[in-house]
């Protein structure tokens, strides 16, 4: 175990060593692939509005194949149920195409027909990392005939290393940095269009950009108590500093904390703060050694379901768990969530033991009550 660990605390590294360092994406995502026994790996980071790419890389893809994949965008939705379909799958949990429903006609897909099976393809393993109104991100890793499918144990590892993938990818997309425009960190970082600090291990503010110092001259919504880093108004107390607790004692160990930590401005709107970890990093960066962590200050994305987010974080639930708990919560039953969410119902029965687990509950109605419980401060 220890050795596996080792492994999978070089690829999280490799994935913010890319973060810092966009040319470094293709060695990150490829040597993720080789690990986990993949044929191919697609990585993309597009900005939604423009559908402009900020990060795209493939390995292992026969160049007529890659300068033809546009043109399959139309079948490729088709085997996850459309639009609609990709919108209900969680992110960060590795999905195989073929426990999809939809996925059933893909011997009539062309897609399949025309890309995929050539290459002797026969399924993939998708991971979502984003799929809102600021940006689009997606890894997916190709499973050839010759191959095996991924065993339970590789897609637990997934989910260990999906968050950090969304992490640096939601921090690439603020960065605005693209392989193809390779910049230093620190000239992105200071010129980004949204607020970004550096601190100490003690949130001791180290750096801000324009846009932080100016959020910081108005103590909104971020402010300067004694130096160190605080937010006007953090709805889930105490978050912020977790994850620079948890950044100090490895990146490993960080997982989904720091990412999108919900907050508000004065004027009640809502606000995302990202956190990435830079201490093994900080020589690279152009900041001081002593920075173990970048704060991005974002705009929210949408509404926030307040009790789920909550339980999430408070009881380091996966986005799937989350996703099952927020629907047992609406009173669906088992065969509901599995419809609704396109998957088995052995697959919900699973996600549930495991909220009735780290929960400490042992039934639905405490489950209801436990979120009923949540008051997020107002």
């Amino acid at each position: 175990m220890a050795e596996l660990d080792a492994a999978l605390i070089d690829l999280i590294g490799g994935i913010y060593d890319a973060a810092i360092e966009p040319r470094l994406w293709h060695a990150a995502i490829d040597n993720l692939r080789r690990h986990f026994g993949f044929q191919i790996a697609m990585l993309g980071i597009a900005k939604f509005a423009t559908v402009e790419m900020v990060i795209q890389v493939s390995c292992n893809v026969p160049d007529e194949y890659l300068r033809s994949i546009d043109g399959f965008g139309d079948s490729i939705f088709e085997l996850w149920g459309g639009p609609a379909g990709v919108a209900r799958l969680p992110l960060e949990e590795p999905v195989l195409n073929s426990h999809v429903p939809e996925f059933k006609d893909y011997e009539r897909n062309r897609y399949y027909l025309e890309w995929a099976k050539p290459q002797g393809l026969v399924d993939q393993c998708v991971i979502f990392l984003a799929n809102d109104r600021t940006m689009n991100a997606s890894l997916g890793l190709g499973i050839h005939e010759s191959g095996s499918y991924p065993t339970p144990a590789q897609l637990d590892d997934l989910r260990l290393i999906a968050p950090h993938l969304r992490r640096a990818a939601t921090v690439s997309r603020l960065l605005d940095v693209t392989v193809d425009r390779v910049t230093t960190f620190r000239s992105a970082f200071d010129v980004m269009s949204c607020g970004a600090v550096l601190v100490n291990a003690d949130l001791k503010i180290l750096h801000a950009n324009r846009v932080a110092e100016e959020m910081l001259g108005l103590a909104d919504p971020i402010r300067s108590i004694a130096g160190r880093l605080e937010l006007y108004r953090e709805l889930l107390p105490g978050q912020l500093r977790a994850a620079v607790e948890a950044v100090t004692a490895g990146e490993f160990g960080l997982g989904r904390r720091g990412i999108a930590i919900p907050a508000r401005r004065r004027d009640e709107s809502a606000v995302a703060l990202h956190v990435m970890p830079l201490e093994r990093r900080s020589s690279r960066t152009g900041f001081p050694l002593e920075a173990v962590a970048a704060v991005f200050v974002a705009d929210g994305t949408g509404p926030m379901t307040a009790p789920t987010d909550a339980l999430m974080l408070l009881y380091g639930l996966t986005p799937a768990e989350a996703r099952v708990l927020e629907l047992v919560v609406s009173g669906r039953s088992s065969p509901e969530i599995a419809s609704t969410l396109g998957i088995a119902s052995s697959t919900v029965r699973t996600h549930l033991l495991r909220v009735f687990d780290k929960t400490g509950r042992h039934r639905r109605a405490e489950l209801v009550r436990l979120a009923s419980e949540i008051r997020l401060p107002v």
